[in-house]
């Protein structure tokens, strides 16, 4: 909708619009001001006139109307009016005094009055009751007229006798007022003419500062750029006109310039080009250098002959870095093969961290970093003697301390396990990663229902960590990928896409593909477009145990069933002689009930021989676990005790016998802190319970002395001090690498109070104290280490150096 807009004065001058809006200014204000003066002191001399004939007329009055009413020769009423004469009344030009017949009887002028006139005003007269004025033209002359009635009282009666009339010559009674009426219009002119010169000078003051501004537009519109605005004052006209002049000054530099300026431009975005095509370059070249670098982090090491693994990663940014085509993501894959306790796992890892193209490779690159680090220290001897359950805690316990640095800007969802090539055994987590698909038979199904553990990076996943464990068979498949499996645009709706939602859609892919890999991601490309990278890792296992040992002697159930109730009925030792008629090769269960054999009769090392070949052959046998550490208890192999204990908590989290037992195992070990932590959830689980009251009392009324010599020789009485020695410094490693850093310096502490002169075990107590951030305590024992061995000077540069390059870790204070 339009708006109208006022027309009149949009193409007048500014001056011109200046002077005008003066002028109506002064002449709203002088005019009306003038007027009303006048009108005011004209009305004044009226009141000033009426006043004077009436003192005159009360005066004459008097005189003439005994005269009137007798009709005497009115001389006295005439020498009245002589008198008047002789007072020279301004303006007074004529009065008389005429009956009520119209008869003039005296008057002052002595010129004869028409008849006619007096006979045309006598109705007039003959009306009036009080003085009263009019204004009349005579021979062109403007007259003033008042007449007065003559009253005599007779009998309380007014009788009117006759009519003084008063004549004035109004031009001169006005005359000041005229006067005073020509001054205000004279002082108005002279207003209005310095009205309009204020106007004049304003206009100019403000009109050619903008006339000049304007020429100097019109000559900058004409192309005239070489010319300058000749205003230099600071207000905001002078302000706009340096503005002008600089703009004219750049125009008129670009315009002489103008093709060096098209030259210097085009040379300016060539440059530009040049430097966005640099950047590129240099982007593509991070990426590929990125792609380079996670290249030999996914890797597919494993060399097992059982267990054989394939996967493929293809990521959703691709891009070109001179003749290389590559791509980049968050997807990573990693296979391997470990020997733990002289037993050979495959190592697998699928993980999609979170972000898109370089910040999800910085997240991949980060885990392959930490999690082949892990591999490589799997390698040296301490880390050989880990278990599976354990080394799979670290691992993760590596992750999540790296991807907990960097404050919830990076998580990464995995699955990651082992796999005992010689059993099938696996032990894996899956932090909020798809879930895992088995394989088998020509059908394929999920091995977990909701989710344990969320992804790394996120706190407090710790308490909630726990592996699992899954028996795989001969012939199996299980395959583990990452969201692009599921995430495909299977559609469009207008302009939305359609992002496929069925989770079970990827199990009917792995049906038709038949665990193939290749098929099944050619599968997933021809439904519909990748919406997200995509990495697919494939294990398959083949049971060889079968084909190693053809030629069993497997008994008869009737043998087993014998063998057991001995066992049963307490009579070990002829089960032990029924179990020795089998020279050969058995099953698991013969290890089992000889294990539960040997238990009755005490022989607690035999015993545990039996069993540890029975977890050997059934590892996903829980129980076992705990029989092994209740007879390694018993044996005093505390650490190990420890280790058993832990493997079967990482499983199992709520088993009520075995947290009990493995408190009472730390609480021997010294260890009050975690097994305070295992009462405390024993009682979370089951409240009021009795025996997780009565050690938790024990810890909380005596606290164990690592320094005690008693307790020292009760421990040298069953072991040589360099056992004992060995013993508590393979405890203290153990803490040191699940950074249970305060634990881990009681044990060092012991270890020196039995060897005070092991410069290796200052040094660590030393690097302890760092990791605590104790750093003179820390000092103080490096320096004590160097004075025995001064090969340490080298060791602690190195350690310092390691440390200082190492992210922030939020280490676990227990």
């Amino acid at each position: 909708m339009k708006t109208g807009h006022f027309h009149l004065l949009e193409n007048t001058k500014l001056r011109t619009k200046m002077i005008l809006l003066v002028s109506g200014i002064v002449v709203l204000c002088v005019i009306p001001l003038s007027t009303i003066v006048y009108f005011q002191n004209k009305n004044l001399v009226l009141e000033k006139t009426y006043e004077v004939c009436r003192n005159i007329a009360n005066n004459i009055a008097k005189i003439a109307d005994d005269e009137l009413l007798v009709g005497d020769t009115y001389e006295a009423s005439t020498s009245a009016l002589t008198k008047l004469r002789e007072s020279e009344i301004k303006a007074l030009r004529d009065t008389y005094i005429i009956d009520l017949d119209g008869k003039v009887k005296a008057r002052l002028n002595l010129k004869t009055i028409p008849e006619a006139k007096i006979e045309e005003n006598l109705p007039y007269y003959s009306k009036l009751d009080i003085l009263t004025s009019r204004e009349l033209v005579l021979n062109n002359i403007s007259i003033l007229e008042f007449a007065y009635p003559i009253f005599i009282k007779y009998k309380n009666k007014k009788i009117r006798v006759g009519t003084a009339v008063f004549e004035f010559d109004a031009e001169e009674i006005f005359l000041p007022i005229k006067d005073l009426r020509n001054s205000i219009l004279l002082y108005s002119t002279l207003l209005f003419g310095f009205g309009i010169g204020i106007a004049f000078f304003i206009s100019i003051s403000f009109s050619y500062p903008l006339q000049v501004l304007n020429q100097g537009a019109q000559k900058f519109g004409s192309g005239d750029f070489e010319h300058r605005i000749q205003l230099y004052g600071k207000d905001e006209i002078g302000q706009l006109a340096h503005a002008f002049n600089r703009m004219g000054e750049q125009i008129y530099d670009f315009t002489q310039n103008l093709e060096k300026k098209v030259q210097e431009r085009t040379e300016e975005l060539n440059q530009s080009l040049t430097e966005v095509k640099n950047l590129k370059i240099a982007q593509d070249g991070d990426y590929y250098l990125t792609s380079l670098l996670l290249e030999p982090l996914s890797s597919n090491n494993n060399f097992s002959k059982n267990v054989i693994t394939h996967f493929i990663t293809e990521q959703k940014k691709k891009f070109s870095f001179r003749n290389w085509e590559s791509q980049i993501g968050g997807d990573i894959c990693i296979t391997d093969t470990i020997q733990l306790n002289q037993r050979e796992y495959t190592v697998f890892l699928n993980a999609d961290a979170m972000g898109k193209s370089i910040q999800g490779a910085g997240g991949a690159l980060a885990l392959g970093v930490v999690f082949n680090a892990g591999l490589i220290r799997s390698r040296t001897f301490s880390q050989s003697k880990l278990f599976p359950e354990i080394w799979i805690k670290e691992r993760f316990l590596d992750l999540q301390n790296v991807f907990l640095s960097f404050d919830g800007t990076m998580y990464i969802s995995v699955c990651m396990g082992l796999i005992d090539t010689e059993n099938g055994m696996m032990y894996y987590i899956n932090a909020e990663h798809p879930w895992t698909v088995l394989y088998r038979d020509g059908k394929a199904s999920f091995l977990e229902e909701q989710v344990s553990i969320s992804k790394i990076g996120t706190p407090g996943q710790e308490s909630r960590f726990y592996i699992r464990t899954f028996q795989m068979h001969d012939g199996d498949i299980l395959i583990t990928g990452s969201d692009g499996r599921d995430d495909v645009i299977i559609g469009y709706e207008g302009d939305m896409e359609i992002i496929n939602e069925d989770g079970n859609l990827f199990l009917k892919r792995v049906e038709q593909s038949k665990g193939d890999l290749f098929k099944i991601l050619e599968e997933i490309k021809e439904s519909g477009k990748l919406y997200d990278d995509i990495s697919l890792l494939s294990i398959s296992y083949q049971d060889k145990r079968a084909l190693d040992h053809p030629h069993l002697t497997i008994p008869a159930e009737s043998n087993w069933q014998k063998i057991r109730q001995l066992v049963a009925e307490n009579k070990p030792e002829e089960a032990l002689s029924e179990i020795k008629k089998f020279p050969n090769r058995l099953p698991s269960d013969y290890f089992l009930i000889l294990g539960k054999a040997y238990s009755k009769l005490n022989v607690w090392q035999d015993a545990l021989e039996a069993y540890l070949e029975y977890e050997k052959r059934e590892p996903s046998d829980q129980e076992i676990l705990f029989e092994i550490s209740k007879l390694l208890h018993q044996l005093g192999k505390l650490s190990l005790a420890a280790d058993y204990g832990e493997r079967l908590f990482l499983r199992d989290p709520k088993h009520i016998l075995n947290l009990i037992h493995l408190a009472d195992v730390y609480l021997q070990s010294g260890i009050e802190g975690r097994a305070k932590a295992l009462l405390e959830r024993v009682l979370s689980l089951v409240p009021n319970h009795e025996r997780a009251n009565s050690l938790l009392q024990k810890i909380t009324t005596k606290t164990v002395s690592y320094l005690d010599k008693e307790f020292l020789l009760g421990e040298i009485s069953r072991k040589s001090p360099t056992e004992l020695k060995s013993e508590t410094l393979l405890i203290a490693e153990r803490l040191i690498s699940l950074q249970h850093d305060s634990a881990a310096l009681k044990y060092l502490e012991r270890a020196e109070f039995l060897d005070p002169d092991d410069a290796n075990i200052k040094f660590k107590i030393a690097c302890t104290y760092f990791n605590l951030k104790e750093r003179r305590k820390a000092e103080e024992y490096w320096n004590a280490s160097i004075k025995m061995d001064i090969s340490f000077v080298e060791k602690i540069k190195e350690y310092k150096k390691t440390k200082t390059k190492e992210p922030s870790k939020k280490r676990q204070k227990k």
